[in-house]
C-alpha cells in the first residue's frame, strides 16, 4: 500500500469499495433520507443526470465525480430541503446535488485516506460524469433513481523546491 503522504495514481487493488459503500449508504440515509445499494452499472440515465465535480489536489491530485438521476435528485433536494418535490425548482435541484458532492467527497476521501493532505475546490456542475484518468467507479441503486461516484487520480506533479 502506497504511503498516503506520498504523491500517488490511484489503482483498482488501492481502493477499498467498502469506503465508498458505507460512505454512501450514511450519508443518503442520514442526510437525505434515502437508501443506496451498490448496483451494477446501467448508464442509461446519464444523458439527463445532474453531475457534480470537484477537483483535489495535495497528497493525491484528482476529481470526484458525481451523477445523479432527476428523479432522484428531485426527491433527495425535497428531502434536504424539508419541501415538497412539486416546489422543487431545477436550480433547487442542482445546488443539492453540489451539496451532496461537496459532502460526500470529504468523506470519502477522508475515510480511504485519513493521514492525507488534500485541498478541494468547491463543487461545480459537469458536463459528465467519466475521466481519463486512472478511476474507480461505483453505480447505487435509490428508490428514486441512481446515483454514480467515481473518484479519478492522476500521477501528481513533483513538488516544487
Amino acid at each position: 500500500m502506497p504511503n498516503d503522504l506520498e504523491r500517488t495514481a490511484i489503482a483498482d487493488q488501492d481502493v477499498d469499495f467498502h469506503v465508498i459503500d458505507r460512505v454512501a449508504a450514511e450519508v443518503l440515509e442520514t442526510m437525505f433520507f434515502t437508501e443506496a445499494v451498490a448496483n451494477g452499472c446501467d448508464h442509461a440515465w446519464f444523458g439527463s443526470a445532474i453531475t457534480a465535480r470537484i477537483q483535489f489536489e495535495g497528497s493525491h491530485v484528482g476529481q470526484f465525480l458525481l451523477g445523479v438521476s432527476l428523479d432522484a435528485a428531485r426527491s433527495m433536494a425535497a428531502g434536504f430541503l424539508g419541501l415538497a418535490e412539486d416546489e422543487m425548482t431545477e436550480k433547487d435541484c442542482r445546488q443539492v446535488i453540489l451539496e451532496l458532492s461537496n459532502i460526500l467527497c470529504g468523506s470519502v476521501l477522508s475515510n480511504r485516506w485519513p493521514d492525507s493532505r488534500l485541498s478541494l475546490a468547491p463543487p461545480e456542475l459537469a458536463g459528465c460524469n467519466c475521466c481519463k484518468e486512472h478511476a474507480v467507479h461505483r453505480c447505487f441503486a435509490l428508490t428514486e433513481g441512481a446515483l454514480s461516484v467515481t473518484i479519478c487520480c492522476a500521477d501528481a506533479p513533483e513538488p516544487r523546491v
